[in-house]
């Protein structure tokens, strides 16, 4: 990327310039769980499950059916876990999960991790309403192959189903056993007990997030194993009819239906925003490559009826045509300048942080009334004042609209910019109100309470379901298996009928388990999924998809990155039940 075009970039000059001129690493780490033996009848010996035919034979692939008691690996020395176990000594101590994590049942491989204690089998105890989980093994794992202190358990689609698909919408409590054979007999010691909760129903929609080492978008989804290149950089995504090639993309969003992507692109066509139609099978469908006046730093945001675009550059935001580009109108925004805008899912209003370019700072977050013809004045929402002692006001950066319309989640810190090291998540009333800090979210790392100074920064919600959840990234450590310092995307669960009792409303973070602990990631934007929507009740016959309607049958072969199942809608994902090795397009949770 040439210097004179490091503008584009929504984040940091220096660092996207970087970004996209140095080659990356690899996408999503796979890995391969410890081994697994038999239960309750159901056979899983390298993590797969079968499900007998009527005539003897082996049928497709399929998780065990939830409920009762499971035991997943077997134990070195059975008989001497038979011992009451002890909370005293040399325990193992956990560090991912965090105490008080929810899930989505439907996330793709968790990884388990803690300190050994000086031991080397394990046992780990899951205890739920609806099934009861046992697994052994000596807590070897890939991905945390670096630290000899550590221990490392994934569940597999086969465990995660028997732990989170039969105890949905409920909690579980979760031990990890070491055996101390330094004495004799040996001793179980006992770590302290967490417990973690999952989503009654699966989470959907699609995450579009940016990625350093693609310069450009990825797509995945809460069950997906590994990302796909959607739009980039690195690769080039190539188009034809006409030839065009992207160099570098970022600053992007997304509509919340799915359907549309707004994001200043680098091309062999120009430099400008693209307003493009997003599809099942990668890469989106441009729609318009040049709105005027949005070469350098700039953001954008999309109506709910997908009609409109606004782009917010250079301190000012205007209002374009969604599907030609063309210019409809300024926003009278007067005096006061505009970056980072997000127009309410209720059609009623934009909110924006008051300042030019990716992250001013003492910016305050205001809102323009729309009545569907013209827009209202600025009116202040949270305010930039500084705390008494602090010579410096904080500031508020990268708003958006909960699915409702009714909450509006972003960041606060002392400086703004890349690097805000200060930079947390907060909650306002979208009509006003006082701010709420999201401190589980901020502030639980690796099962343990910290100021929360991690770059916590970009929030944007997932959906609606049952829980609410905000993404964001965030450069805090994973586990034992990635220091602090890289950022990735994490989501926490939300409670809002908490904020009325003065409780926080947040609950620990989960990292999305599909990005390369290679990968520097950014700017989550979680909408509705394209490959997942039925056809409108009064639309006849959809559309036909970019594929031209092609699918994958069940139980065949199938790529995670190229190809899309028959019966997406229905829970039909093309994944892996033997660490990667083969993928099949079969219902990877139950």
């Amino acid at each position: 990327m040439q210097k004179s075009h490091a503008g584009v970039y929504c984040l940091a000059a220096i660092v996207i310039a970087a970004a996209c001129n140095d080659s990356g690493g690899s996408s999503g780490q796979g890995g391969a769980s410890d081994g697994a033996t038999k239960d309750a009848n159901v056979a899983i010996g390298d993590g797969s499950a079968s499900n007998p035919g009527t005539d003897g034979s082996v049928g497709g692939p399929t998780p065990p059916l939830p409920g009762g008691d499971f035991t997943f690996g077997t134990p070195g020395t059975g008989a001497m876990w038979t011992g009451t176990p002890t909370t005293m000594g040399a325990v193992p101590v956990w560090v991912y999960p965090s105490d008080q994590t929810r899930f989505p049942r439907n996330i793709y491989r968790t990884l388990f991790q803690w300190q050994r204690g000086g031991h080397s089998e394990f046992r780990i105890t899951i205890s739920g309403p609806r099934s009861n989980v046992t697994v052994f093994g000596n807590g070897m794992h890939p991905d945390c192959a670096r630290n000899a202190q550590a221990g490392c358990w994934q569940a597999d689609e086969a465990a995660w189903n028997a732990i989170a698909g039969a105890n949905a919408g409920q909690t579980v409590t979760v031990v990890v056993d070491g055996l101390d054979k330094s004495t004799m007999p040996p001793t179980v010691r006992r770590s302290a007990v967490i417990t973690l909760g999952f989503s009654r129903e699966p989470v959907s929609g699609a995450i579009f997030y940016w990625a350093t080492t693609s310069a450009g978008i990825r797509r995945a989804n809460v069950a997906s194993a590994q990302p796909e290149d959607y739009l980039t950089g690195k690769p080039s995504t190539r188009y034809q009819n006409p030839a065009d090639g992207v160099s570098c993309v970022a600053c992007h969003v997304v509509s919340r239906d799915g359907r549309y992507m707004a994001a200043p692109v680098k091309a062999d066509s120009g430099d400008s925003l693209w307003i493009m139609e997003v599809t099942a099978k990668a890469p989106p469908k441009p729609l318009v490559k040049q709105v005027t006046n949005t070469r350098s730093h700039g953001f954008a945001t999309i109506s709910p009826d997908d009609k409109h675009v606004i782009a917010a550059w250079g301190g000012k935001m205007w209002m374009v045509d969604l599907l030609t580009g063309m210019f409809q109108m300024d926003l009278p925004l007067g005096n006061v300048p505009a970056t980072h805008p997000d127009w309410s899912p209720m059609n009623n209003q934009v909110v924006f942080a008051t300042g030019k370019g990716d992250g001013p700072a003492g910016a305050s977050l205001a809102t323009m009334s729309w009545n569907g013809t013209a827009w209202g004045a600025p009116k202040t929402l949270v305010a930039a004042m500084a705390k008494p002692g602090e010579k410096t006001s904080p500031t508020n950066l990268f708003p958006m609209h909960s699915p409702q319309g009714d909450w509006i989640a972003f960041s606060r810190g002392e400086k703004g910019g890349h690097g805000d090291s200060s930079a947390q998540l907060w909650l306002v009333p979208s009509a006003g109100g006082t701010p709420v800090e999201l401190i589980g979210a901020n502030r639980v790392v690796s099962n343990a309470t910290g100021d929360g100074r991690h770059q916590n920064d970009q929030p944007t919600w997932a959906p609606p379901g049952d829980l609410n959840w905000v993404a964001f990234n965030s450069k805090r450590e994973y586990g034992v298996a990635l220091d602090e310092g890289t950022q990735q995307i994490w989501v926490a669960a939300v409670d809002l009928s908490k904020i009325g009792q003065g409780i926080d409303p947040s609950y620990p973070a989960f990292r999305l388990q599909f990005q390369g602990l290679n990968e520097d990631n950014h700017r989550a934007y979680w909408t509705q999924d394209v490959r997942d929507q039925l056809p409108p009740p009064d639309a006849g016959v959809r559309p036909p998809t970019p594929d031209a309607g092609m699918c994958i049958a069940t139980n065949a072969a199938c790529d995670p990155v190229r190809d899309t199942c028959c019966g997406f809608s229905a829970g039909v994902r093309c994944d892996s039940l033997d660490n990667g090795a083969t993928y099949t397009c079969f219902h990877r949770i139950d």
